[in-house]
């Protein structure tokens, strides 16, 4: 019988990816949902389980015949501290508990970000891992908090924490909202003169599949990234040119504008029970004094893993 690994968060973007991987290195995922399955994949080898974050018994059931578990559920917008807490260290402190608990399972990876480090004030000076985390928004300090609930499993659990900065692919459903506004031919600058990181969803398909692979990666955390950082007005001129249409204009708004719009775009996600594309949180990464750049120096020199510069990446997405 083929090993059983599951996927926590695996209906996403990312998860979507890492299903295919794992599909093709010959294992069957199980993949968690909060909802009743309505029914389950055509490929016998993935399927849908049903669990609660905030029940470990629950949780432990959806591990039962697993061998090990790629956690990827997290929050990436909410209305208020609470709803990142929940989702991001809460729901990873409760799967770690299901772990430890569950023999069976041998290796953890976790999905972490960026944002549970930090960003950079300096461009010349990158994020590291050896730096003391200093995560300045809801979103980065709940993720350092998963972060360490990982830290707490037991023994004879190789886990491995990586943190991507910007993710982007094919059919992200966030570089997808930025590329309508890119079609639109206006899109208002949030990040100023800011530089960035970036990933390509299959390069950290790539490097989740060797923290999980390797026996090196053990106990260690990670910056998983395109070594080459660039500006926010890179990155849509690129996007244009991908998509064979014109760089949008692109004003720039004071802080005051982006907090009264956060505000407008949490009211109306509230009233229609959606996601909110701008938040208050959004708002504070965006307007911070520096720059959301990490060096993945030491993933790469362990792997030798080769990233997909960003131009390149753009137009495998478009």
């Amino acid at each position: 019988m083929k090993n059983t690994l599951l996927i926590t968060g695996g209906n996403g973007f990312i998860g979507r990816a890492l299903t295919d991987k794992l599909l093709q290195e010959g294992f069957n995922v199980r993949i968690v949902t909060r909802r009743t399955p309505k029914e389950q994949p055509a490929n016998p080898a993935v399927t849908l389980v049903k669990a609660d974050y905030n029940n470990v018994e629950s949780l432990k059931q959806a591990l039962q015949g697993c061998v090990g578990v790629f956690h990827l559920a997290a929050a990436i917008f909410g209305f208020n501290r609470q709803d990142f807490e929940k989702a991001n260290t809460t729901a990873t402190r409760n799967v770690v508990e299901a772990v430890n608990q569950t023999p069976d399972i041998k290796t953890f990876v976790h999905v972490s970000s960026l944002a549970a480090s930090g960003f950079a004030p300096d461009k010349e000076h990158p994020r590291t891992e050896d730096m003391t985390p200093q995560p300045v928004s809801d979103y980065g300090i709940t993720k350092w908090g998963g972060e360490q609930a990982v830290h707490t499993l037991r023994p004879g659990v190789k886990w491995t924490i990586i943190r991507p900065p910007i993710v982007y692919g094919k059919n992200d459903s966030g570089v997808s909202k930025i590329a309508l506004w890119v079609r639109r031919g206006i899109m208002v600058n949030t990040s100023g003169n800011g530089y960035f990181s970036f990933v390509h969803v299959d390069d950290l398909v790539q490097a989740l599949w060797l923290a999980f692979s390797r026996e090196d990666t053990n106990k260690k955390t990670f910056f998983v990234t395109e070594e080459t950082v660039y500006s926010w007005d890179y990155f849509i001129t690129e996007m244009a040119r991908a998509m064979n249409c014109h760089k949008p204009f692109m004003p720039h708004a004071p802080k005051w504008l982006l907090r009264s719009a956060a505000w407008i775009y949490e009211l109306v996600a509230r009233i229609s029970g959606t996601q909110p594309a701008l938040n208050y949180d959004k708002v504070t990464e965006a307007t911070i004094p520096g720059h959301w750049i990490c060096s993945g120096k030491k993933w790469q020199d362990l792997t030798g893993q080769q990233f997909t510069p960003l131009a390149e990446g753009l137009k495998k997405s478009f």
